[in-house]
């Protein structure tokens, strides 16, 4: 604003005409370097604007070569005056073309070639005007002065119509820049052209108010430079703009430039003085511009809108011929347009669906949408991401169809401002998934649901609102026993009679809206309302059914079973539910009750218990859990120890001492037993050969020897190996071993067997009298010994026939060459009464309990292994024996 101040005050006072042009320079410098330190980024965007920058400094070069050159005449002043501006009339156009881009002079057309020659016929007929006036000729003026303008004419129209490409090319959001921008230019080539010619044509005056309209010019251009945000990141921006101020005012430019030059040559008629030959020629040259743009603007036209129509016909046929259904929803999710395949497949009219609210229409009119269906429609409208919902309308018939519609929600996009919805028509699909699910959640035998029914049940009682069902729910599991022995006697179609049968019968006995599944095999599931009380009685009456004679053609079949009954509270899922179960039933099977067993904590804590036992017994020896004891086998003859049984401990850091019965079934099952046994062989091996002789003999050693150490075929080298580390003499090691274990795999074991005794080791047969044992098998079995089971031994007091028996098996020994061994022995009266019958040795805890081998070393050095209690018993007739007493250590 001080520049323009002092600009005006110069052309008012024609003695501040230095201050002016003094004013003008300083603007150009502070124009140069403002467009040059806001564009100091480096990046390609300000290139542009940084060779822009050097533009005004050349009218600044212009004014100093002037005044130094100080020349004679108007023409050479002018000439000094205008030659070192021309490069910055290159430089602005140079400049110009860089902010249109490579991308958009491409763009450029038919059209725009023209727009740009009828704006340069305008630039230069408005600049002849202004530089030699409106009557004059250019023939009045000398050939210099005819250069210069003419040069001026040129470079002013170049500038112009670069800065009209700036306009039509650069992108949408810097359309505000290249209009001020183009302001800019057209107040600075107008104000440099104008000055030229009042220079050359004397008119000092006029040349002064030039300068207010150059310094407005270089603030525009500063003005520009800050309102230029620079080209978009994204390259689809990048094109020119379909409305908008600044297009509008590019679409007529052209016609305003005709106007302007109409303009001129009727203002020169009505002054009274005629156009000159360049005027009228320029007059025509833009009326037939004017003329050709507009043929070719309505020829643009015409291709768009016939390209419009046929990508309207296009898309509108693709669309017509798609099977997929489409709805156009407005802002209010009203029904603006159905495809003409919607409306074919509920067979409605367009007009029908046309306004319809979808959302809350009438439940009875056609093709109305679920009322649940369009309240998940609505939530995935109000927030959801775009994606697929299954619909279900009802179409003109009655019927329900089932549409998945692809929802795309474009209310936000003001070209758009509605909701699109793509629709399939899944109604057959639908229906084969329900079969399929029917047949992947239904069991083919009996017709009730299956293991993946039967957890899509569990999954949905256990996500249920607690609050709509307050007593609870229970699971039953129901194991059925007896089926395999219907497979063998009758076969599988029998089985799968029975089975049916079963089913029919559970399904009778619970009530309608409890499930009945049958999980796998002979095992059955209920899922039962009620309290665990309730629960229980069910079972019961579920096991009672069960127990029931089984009427086939086959025959009659009576089954049992066992159930396991588990509540359904809150916190568990399906696994943690069923194993629960499982659990409950395997406690029933165990402990043959024929009642159902009820889950409990304490259930849990011991299955807890089992997981740990078979986590922890893999190391147990390697860790240093592991220990043998040793129980003495005392000769019923000398009264003194003359063996001993190795038998397995384990002292767990945490759960203490674990017995033998609960850790072997779990290192069978876990298949560390064989390993274990190992382990026990060569410990028991080595501590019984650092033992003391007992009256000079040393003393045998007994170990058992499971089925599956057997089956491993390694015993002969686990044997061989243990014999050697430890040095203990082959004839003192006895390998126990069951008969059902030896009898398993006659060949194999019978070999390995065959080849330990060959070694000089012994082998006992080890539970004789429990299970299948005959005396028929002693002849056969490789054997040295004969140990009688515990249950025989426990009624020899009492009971006669056990007696006999006992008697039996010790004359059948002693004539065999068997040593016989009584395991088990509790009371006095047991022992009088073995002794009697003549058996050789005896063991159990009325003679000693198993002992820690520092305890057994102490037995065997006090009284020379002396070891036999007083007791007042029975002998073999019947008659009362008395047994002296003999005292450790005596």
């Amino acid at each position: 604003m001080p520049a323009v101040a002092v600009c005006v005050a110069a052309a008012v006072d024609p003695a501040l005409h230095l201050s002016g042009d003094v004013v003008a320079g300083l603007a150009g410098v502070a124009t140069a370097a403002a467009l040059w330190a806001a564009s100091r980024s480096g990046e390609a965007a300000d290139r542009p604007w940084r060779l822009l920058a050097l533009a005004p400094l050349f009218p600044v070069l212009a004014l100093l070569v002037s005044w130094t050159a100080q020349p004679d005449t108007v023409l050479h002043q002018v000439v000094l005056r205008w030659l070192p501006t021309v490069p910055g009339y290159v430089v602005t156009v140079a400049a110009l073309l860089g902010m249109a881009g490579r991308a958009g002079l491409r763009r450029t057309g038919p059209r725009t070639v023209l727009e740009l020659a009828l704006f340069g016929a305008a630039a230069l007929v408005v600049m002849q005007v202004l530089m030699v006036g409106p009557g004059n000729s250019w023939t009045a003026l000398s050939l210099g002065a005819q250069l210069v303008l003419g040069a001026a004419v040129v470079a002013t129209g170049a500038v112009m119509a670069a800065a009209l490409t700036v306009l039509g090319a650069v992108e949408a959001h810097r359309q505000r820049m290249a209009a001020v921008l183009l302001g800019a230019l057209v107040l600075l080539a107008s104000a440099r052209g104008a000055g030229t010619s009042a220079a050359l044509l004397g008119a000092p005056d006029v040349v002064a108010a030039t300068r207010v309209a150059v310094v407005v010019g270089l603030a525009l251009l500063v003005l520009a430079r800050s309102l230029d945000p620079g080209p978009a990141a994204d390259p689809d921006a990048a094109r020119v703009p379909v409305s908008g101020p600044a297009v509008q005012l590019r679409s007529v430019l052209p016609q305003l430039a005709l106007v302007v030059v109409v303009a001129i040559v009727v203002g020169s008629l009505a002054l009274g003085t005629g156009p000159t030959w360049v005027t009228l020629a320029g007059a025509l040259l833009c009326v037939a511009l004017s003329a050709a743009h507009r043929w070719v603007t309505a020829r643009e036209d015409h291709q768009r809108s016939a390209r419009l129509r046929h990508d309207e016909a296009y898309f509108r046929n693709l669309l017509h011929s798609t099977r997929e259904a489409v709805l156009v929803l407005d802002r209010r999710l009203r029904v603006d347009w159905a495809s003409p395949a919607l409306t074919a497949l509920l067979g409605v009219a367009p007009g029908d669906l046309t306004g319809r609210d979808l959302l809350g229409g009438a439940p009875g009119r056609p093709g109305t949408m679920d009322p649940e269906d369009a309240a998940r429609l609505r939530r995935a409208l109000d927030g959801a991401p775009d994606g697929l919902v299954v619909l279900r309308v009802r179409d003109a018939a009655g019927s329900t169809r089932h549409l998945e519609a692809s929802v795309s929600d474009l209310r936000a996009d003001d070209a758009v401002a509605a909701v699109v919805l793509h629709c399939r028509d899944v109604t057959e699909r639908e229906a084969r998934e329900r079969a399929l699910e029917e047949v992947a959640y239904t069991d083919g035998l009996t017709g009730l649901p299956n293991r993946a029914g039967w957890e899509a049940a569990l999954t949905a009682a256990l996500t249920a609102d607690p609050t709509a069902d307050p007593t609870g729910s229970a699971v039953l599991l129901v194991d059925v026993r007896g089926l395999d022995a219907v497979r063998e006697d009758a076969g599988r179609d029998t089985v799968s009679a029975v089975l049916v049968e079963l089913g029919r019968r559970l399904r009778a006995t619970v009530r309608g809206d409890e499930v009945v599944a049958r999980i796998a095999g002979g095992t059955f599931g209920v899922l039962a309302a009620g309290p665990p009380g309730t629960a229980t009685l069910l079972a019961d009456r579920c096991l009672a059914v069960v127990e029931q004679p089984v009427a086939t053609p086959a025959g009659v079949f009576d089954l049992t079973g066992d159930v396991g009954v588990v509540p359904a509270g809150p916190g568990l899922d399906v696994a943690e539910l069923t194993a629960r179960a499982e659990l409950a039933v395997a406690t029933a099977r165990t402990s043959g009750s024929a009642r159902a067993t009820v889950w409990t904590p304490a259930l849990g804590a011991a299955a807890v218990r089992r997981d740990r036992l078979r986590e922890d017994v893999a190391g147990a020896a390697a860790r240093g859990e592991m220990w043998v004891a040793f129980q003495p086998i005392v000769s019923m003859e000398e009264q003194r120890v003359t063996g001993v049984e190795a038998l397995l401990r384990w002292r767990h850091p945490e759960l203490g001492d674990v017995p033998p019965r609960e850790f072997v079934p779990v290192a069978e099952r876990a298949g560390v037993i064989a390993d274990l046994q190992r382990w026990a062989l060569r410990e028991a091996c080595t501590v019984t050969a650092a033992l003391p002789l007992v009256e000079g003999l040393p003393l045998r050693l007994g170990v058992n020897i499971s089925a599956v150490h057997v089956a491993a075929r390694t015993l002969v080298e686990d044997v061989a190996a243990a014999l050697s580390a430890s040095g203990l003499e082959p004839e003192r090691l006895v390998l126990e071993i069951t008969e059902a274990t030896v009898l398993a795999d006659d060949g194999p074991a019978a070999g390995d067997i065959q080849a330990l005794r060959l070694m000089g080791v012994h082998v006992a047969l080890d539970d004789f009298g429990t299970g299948s044992s005959s005396l028929v098998t002693l002849v056969r079995l490789p054997i040295d010994v004969l140990k009688l089971d515990r249950a025989f031994v426990s009624r020899v007091d009492r009971d006669r026939q056990s007696r006999a028996l006992c008697e039996s098996v010790v004359t059948i020994g002693r004539t065999l060459g068997l040593d016989v061994v009584a395991e088990g022995v509790e009371t006095p009266a047991q022992l009088g009464v073995l002794r009697g019958l003549g058996i050789g040795f005896a063991q159990g805890f009325l003679l000693s309990r198993p002992l820690p081998p520092a305890e057994l070393v102490q037995v065997l050095r006090e009284g020379a292994g002396a070891l036999w209690p007083g007791l007042v018993g029975l002998s073999a007739d019947g008659d009362e024996t008395r047994v002296v007493p003999v005292v450790r250590g005596a």
